[in-house]
Formats: C-alpha cells, sequence, structure tokens
C-alpha cells in the first residue's frame, strides 16, 4: 500500500493550480467517466443542471462538480480527489434554503484516510460552520451564470482572475 504525506482539504484550496479545465453545463445523471464513484452514475434528480472541473495540485488530480437547482434553491460544489479508477470525495460547499446558510461538509484531517467512491464518508465529514438554528436566511441568488465563480471562489481555481 502506498504511503502518502497527510494532505488537508485546506491544504488542497491553499495550493497552486495546475490544468484548470472547465466543462459545460449539462442536465441529467452525471456519467461515472466524468465523476467516478462506485455507482454507475450520479443522479441528481429532476431541474439539475451540472459542470465539472478539473485541475491538478499537489501532485495528485482533483474534480469539482459543480452543480444547481435554481427550482429547488440548492447549490452544491463537490470537491474531491482521484484515488486510482474513482474519487474520494473531501468537502462539498453548499446553500440550500431547506436550512442552514452556505456551509460546508468537509473531512477534517488527512484526506487520504477517507474512504473512496462514496459521496459521503458519514465517519470523517463534519458540517463547518455549525449553526444554532436550521432555517436559512440568506436569499439563495446563485445562477448558472454565478454558480462557476462561487465554486472557483471558494476551491481557488481560477487563473488570473478569469477562466480557460
Amino acid at each position: 500500500m502506498a504511503t502518502y504525506n497527510p494532505l488537508s482539504v485546506a491544504d488542497i484550496i491553499r495550493a497552486d493550480k495546475q490544468d484548470v479545465r472547465i466543462g459545460g453545463w449539462e442536465a441529467g445523471p452525471v456519467p461515472t467517466a466524468k465523476f467516478p464513484l462506485t455507482r454507475r452514475k450520479l443522479r441528481l434528480g429532476r431541474g439539475w443542471r451540472w459542470r465539472v472541473v478539473t485541475f491538478n495540485a499537489l501532485q495528485e488530480q482533483f474534480v469539482v462538480l459543480v452543480a444547481i437547482s435554481e427550482e429547488k434553491e440548492y447549490y452544491r460544489a463537490t470537491l474531491a480527489m482521484r484515488s486510482g479508477k474513482t474519487l474520494k470525495v473531501v468537502c462539498f460547499h453548499e446553500l440550500h434554503t431547506d436550512h442552514w446558510n452556505w456551509h460546508c461538509h468537509l473531512i477534517r484531517g488527512n484526506v487520504h484516510e477517507t474512504f473512496a467512491g462514496v459521496l459521503r464518508d458519514k465517519n470523517l465529514m463534519s458540517a463547518w460552520p455549525t449553526f444554532t438554528k436550521s432555517e436559512c436566511t440568506v436569499p439563495f441568488n446563485v445562477t448558472e451564470e454565478s454558480a462557476l465563480s462561487i465554486a472557483a471562489a471558494r476551491f481557488r481555481f481560477a487563473q488570473g482572475g478569469g477562466f480557460l
């Protein structure tokens, strides 16, 4: 088994990114070729639009799945690290108006220790920040036009203030 140096979500976010590639908006299930988990394809549900961003950093390959349902008022950017033929999901950045405000679900500590091939490692992933009330108090103003910029700001994959 390979030995890895500890790597945190903060390390990934702060790292210089190379070879940033941004796919176009799509609808329907996310094929495993674009976001490989152990399932055949990721089904987000009716009304969702999504796109995939890939980049290299810290000698690893990363995939960000940016997904939005304006009808459901739900935005999610999912950061994952390639692990063999699958992914290790290390962070979700979300806004959905059924609870909380902007928040993340992330792996705290070494991301190499998270379980590969699943959308959420329930043993290692935790929410940040924590809220005392479950309601969302911020307006949902995310659109397809702004979703990529929000993900780029959170995970710092924009280059030179723009996209490739």
